[in-house]
């Protein structure tokens, strides 16, 4: 099935780089301007130089963001900022956090190259839709810089805690290669074993497995379209394409599907653009189909939110001033896909389209519509004006998000939050060499 391999990380050199932790970042698309210019004011080797280069007016198609992006990576590896590891190896990386409910969780990763395949393989199973514009952006970038700055967030699953084991056997012998702390409260640890029999074993383990994509949906796509690009330019030159090339992995931070170190945080909805008179009519008709509850305070609403996890869909509506209400839905049916069961199918496909007119499959509709993980901040978006209506969410369970996958179908964009976003920064993966895959390891 998954063919997850070591490679010859990319990764910032010790001895150039006292403090990791200044040259790291968020992804890309979690990074607001003003983040942006505090990262690259933090370190003129910030990550953010290169997964964020911003465009300017004189740009053209040969002088843009990406070939700065290009032409500031190779500088760095020119000048012994970025260093390359000389042999194939898996990387252990433990990111440590607290939600913003302040539960403390550490989520082990093991950082590898996975063989690219196909959705329809299903060797890969995707569980969210995928909008253009972002995919275009990344795959520009990959032109020209020609490696995975950003890893790839899989689960896999693994009963007996196989690989685990093999990574706990190694990182409680050896010292971490990091170990850093960042602004924005994540502790990254992070490890290379060097150990062909470790390697091995792990290598094996994967072997039988299916991965589910838990974040990164449109780089994963991307990595696909730059494989068949280069496989066209391949053949087009009547050379040989043998399926060991670069381009044909991807960066991936693999993670177990039953570890406790895994949090799901919901992600809400808002809704602007509307007419007011619209909106209060559609609120006043869903009393008609749904069961609603008013309630004076955010924190009652939360509480009684959280009862129906993984029970029975419901979701919190927020139009302002005091209006807090709770809106159940009628029991789904058990024996309907687990798609259609889903909180976040439901209010996508019942309520802000049947009611509030907003197709998100739609580009335009897609204007009208925002998400944030924040609720206190989703409300006061909200209180302020900038938004009419807010719906507030329960988590989706990863056993759901899993079985949505395994049946074949995709979730609405934005139904999970993997929480925190992984770090960009920790290892990347140059694209432009073989693979070895017959090593031990």
């Amino acid at each position: 099935m998954a063919e997850v391999v070591p490679f010859c990380g990319l990764r910032y050199n010790p001895e150039k780089i006292n403090d990791i932790s200044e040259v790291i970042a968020p992804p890309y698309d979690v990074i607001n301007v003003e983040d942006r210019i505090q990262l690259q004011e933090q370190n003129q080797h910030n990550i953010v130089r290169l997964i964020l280069n911003q465009p300017t007016d004189q740009d053209t198609e040969t002088e843009n963001q990406y070939t700065r992006a290009a032409e500031q990576m190779q500088s760095w590896i020119s000048n012994g900022i970025l260093i390359k590891d000389p042999s194939p190896c898996y990387y252990v990386y433990d990111q440590s956090f607290d939600t913003p409910e302040g539960k403390a969780y550490t989520r082990r990763a093991l950082i590898a190259i996975g063989k690219l395949e196909e959705f329809n393989k299903r060797v890969i199973l995707p569980h969210e839709k995928t909008l253009a514009a972002p995919k275009l952006d990344r795959l520009n970038l990959m032109r020209r810089t020609h490696a995975n700055l950003s890893p790839i967030f899989l689960l896999y699953s693994d009963l007996e805690g196989i690989i685990e084991d093999e990574m706990q056997n190694y990182t409680a012998l050896n010292l971490p290669l990091i170990d850093t702390t960042e602004k924005f409260g994540s502790t990254h640890r992070m490890w290379r074993i060097q150990n062909d029999e470790i390697n091995g074993r792990i290598k094996a383990a994967f072997a039988s497995k299916t991965l589910l994509i838990a974040d990164g949906h449109h780089r994963y796509e991307t990595s696909l379209a730059f494989r068949n690009e280069n496989q066209a330019q391949i053949e087009k030159k009547s050379k040989t394409w043998n399926g060991s090339e670069g381009h044909n992995y991807v960066m991936m931070n693999l993670v177990r599907m039953e570890s406790k170190g895994l949090a799901v945080l919901p992600i809400n909805r808002l809704l602007y653009q509307l007419d007011p008179d619209f909106v209060s009519e559609a609120l006043r008709r869903l009393t008609d189909h749904f069961e609603i509850t008013k309630y004076n305070n955010l924190s009652q609403l939360r509480e009684e939110l959280e009862k129906f996890s993984d029970k029975q869909p419901a979701f919190g509506v927020y139009t302002g001033n005091q209006n807090y209400h709770l809106v159940i839905a009628p029991p789904s049916n058990p024996n309907a896909p687990r798609l259609d069961q889903l909180d976040v199918k439901i209010l996508h496909d019942q309520i802000i389209n049947k009611f509030f007119g907003v197709d998100v499959t739609i580009p335009k509709d897609q204007e009208k519509i925002s998400y944030k993980a924040n609720t206190d901040q989703t409300i006061e978006m909200v209180r302020s004006g900038d938004y009419q209506i807010a719906f507030l969410m329960n988590p989706t369970s990863v056993n759901h998000v899993n079985e949505v996958a395994l049946d074949g179908k995709t979730m609405p964009q934005k139904s999970t939050f993997f929480y925190p976003k992984l770090a960009t920064g920790i290892t990347f993966n140059l694209l432009n060499s073989q693979i070895i895959t017959d090593t031990k390891a």
